[in-house]
């Protein structure tokens, strides 16, 4: 799955699967930016399709920000990809607002009849709920997570994890999976997080995954997150089940350590990969996906605790 663009850096990703195609969506900003931090503010949503997950070839970005005022008028964040029920492709994605200096974080969704076009379809975006998950004021200098949603099908419902953060809890163990339900894709219940503060100021990018009899959570979390700082960037913590609960405090790195925002999927000849982009290397932020790496080859490691 190799990918490198000449003229943007690519970072988060995630494929999804229609049975024919693998597409793969992409955050993609210009390197005219020259510096790589300067790239959250004005990412869109790339988009790549294969037959075989590994060599790709570019469609139009599937989204760009809106025509302002709006709750992702500043810049495309990162979500998941489902099929529809009734056929299609829906997205799901984080937007960031120019109103607010991009420190606010909603989800909203967007539909494709044919794999290409897509078309925003949320009436209103999907918010934190403040019993449960920290809200930003303009007087707090720290953003209000909510982004970086998975959707799946569980027991007949579907459910989302979010990147979130607990309310009154910590900075740097405050990161928590917050969850949302529904029936029907359109409408969407936000409900207490499924897991509790822990060693961890975020668990981004999160997924759940049965994977060789295992349930694992997916996130990652750098080490100006964590409140123990030290190597690793993807993580994984085991799990009774699709929704927990996972023993986060337990977590393993993965290796290759430069890897962020890992993502698991299979395979239609079953195998699991991981895929990642590829973030800093030699103190220089890459900005490019890798080819995926079997699941059976990737190193688990345990890290000691102080």
């Amino acid at each position: 799955m190799a990918l490198t663009l000449p003229d943007h850096w690519l970072w988060d990703h995630w494929v999804a699967d229609d049975g024919e195609q693998y597409h793969l969506f992409f955050l993609r900003a210009s390197r005219a930016l020259h510096d790589p931090d300067c790239r959250h503010w004005r990412a869109a949503l790339g988009h790549a399709v294969s037959d075989d997950a590994r060599d790709w070839r570019l469609l139009p970005d599937a989204l760009v920000h809106s025509d302002g005022p709006a709750f992702d008028d500043q810049a495309i964040w990162t979500g998941c990809t489902v099929m529809r029920p009734d056929g299609g492709m829906r997205v799901f994605y984080t937007g960031i607002s120019r109103a607010e200096r991009g420190m606010v974080q909603r989800i909203g969704w967007a539909d494709s009849a044919d794999g290409i076009t897509f078309e925003r379809r949320c009436a209103e975006p999907l918010e934190a709920d403040g019993r449960w998950y920290e809200k930003w004021n303009p007087g707090y200098a720290f953003d209000e997570p909510w982004r970086d949603p998975f959707v799946f099908q569980h027991e007949g419902r579907w459910h989302m994890l979010v990147t979130a953060r607990a309310r009154g809890v910590d900075r740097l163990h405050a990161g928590v999976i917050g969850h949302a339900v529904s029936d029907d894709l359109d409408h969407w219940e936000v409900l207490p997080p499924l897991t509790d503060p822990s060693r961890f100021g975020q668990l981004e990018v999160s997924q759940s995954r049965q994977v060789e009899g295992q349930h694992l959570l997916v996130f990652s979390c750098g080490d100006d997150m964590q409140a123990e700082p030290g190597p690793g960037g993807v993580w994984i913590a085991e799990g009774a089940g699709p929704l927990g609960p996972w023993d986060v405090d337990a977590a393993r790195y993965l290796r290759p350590e430069h890897l962020y925002a890992g993502q698991l999927f299979r395979l239609r000849d079953g195998q699991w990969v991981l895929t990642g982009f590829n973030n800093v290397i030699d103190g220089e932020f890459v900005g490019s996906a890798p080819d995926p790496l079997a699941w059976t080859q990737v190193e688990r490691v345990a890290r000691m605790r102080p």
